[in-house]
């Protein structure tokens, strides 16, 4: 927890206003960008059509909504066997379909046309947002936010922190390479991706607070004697 001025300041209250910044500078750029010509940091994106093409595919293709609904289906499994991870699960799969759905209205919404120097897969829906960018960083955002904040070896945080800074990174550069979309199409999909990410986090942070004040009034109930003696004894 931090503190500004003597007062601590709540990971809840962070990615509040992370959040909020996040999707103002989403909606601005979405609108710029959408009623202009490419930029020039766009148009240099030609560059890396058709580079490394093998390796662009696979992570475009694991950073489509199957591969993280099987994901979400594991961690949900996993979460019915270990109760304490079951909040994080639903948390995450429920932000899942919020940040596809969003990305899939801003899309029609901005309107804006992909490139036209595809390269291996034709998209053929809008381009601002990038869904796999946003998709990616909400995610492997969330999945390293439970696991940092649970109570699990450094070096397992460490792994998993490694592998979804990779996948985040990966993903977004797979679409540039295959021509799928602008640079600022990926800039505005992990802005997007990062406003759902906060609200995922306050959410689960407002549950888990819930929970543990839950456990901690249900502890003394059992623990305290029944009045009158042996609750075992029925008067007749």
């Amino acid at each position: 927890m931090y503190r500004a001025r003597g007062r601590p300041v709540s990971p809840r209250a962070i990615a509040l206003a992370v959040g909020v910044l996040s999707i103002l500078v989403f909606v601005q750029l979405g609108s710029y960008v959408s009623s202009l010509p490419p930029l020039p940091l766009d148009a240099a994106a030609i560059e890396e059509r058709g580079r490394f093409a093998p390796l662009a595919l696979a992570f475009t293709q694991s950073g489509r909504f199957e591969p993280y609904a099987i994901l979400c289906a594991v961690g949900l499994a996993f979460g019915l066997v270990r109760r304490r991870w079951l909040a994080a699960a639903l948390v995450q799969i429920a932000l899942m379909l919020a940040v596809w759905r969003v990305s899939d209205l801003f899309k029609a919404l901005f309107h804006r046309a992909r490139p036209d120097w595809w390269y291996g897969i034709h998209e053929t829906s809008f381009s601002y947002p990038s869904g796999h960018a946003a998709l990616s960083i909400a995610f492997y955002g969330f999945a390293t936010y439970a696991i940092v904040r649970a109570g699990v070896p450094s070096w397992l945080k460490a792994g998993v922190a490694i592998v979804a800074g990779v996948m985040i990174v990966g993903i977004g550069w797979s679409r540039l390479a295959l021509g799928a979309h602008f640079p600022t199409d990926l800039i505005g999909g992990y802005l997007l991706g990062i406003a759902g990410l906060c609200c995922a986090v306050v959410v689960h942070e407002r549950v888990s607070r819930a929970a543990t004040a839950m456990r901690g009034r249900a502890v003394p109930a059992a623990a305290s004697p029944v009045a009158g003696g042996d609750a075992t004894k029925v008067n007749r």
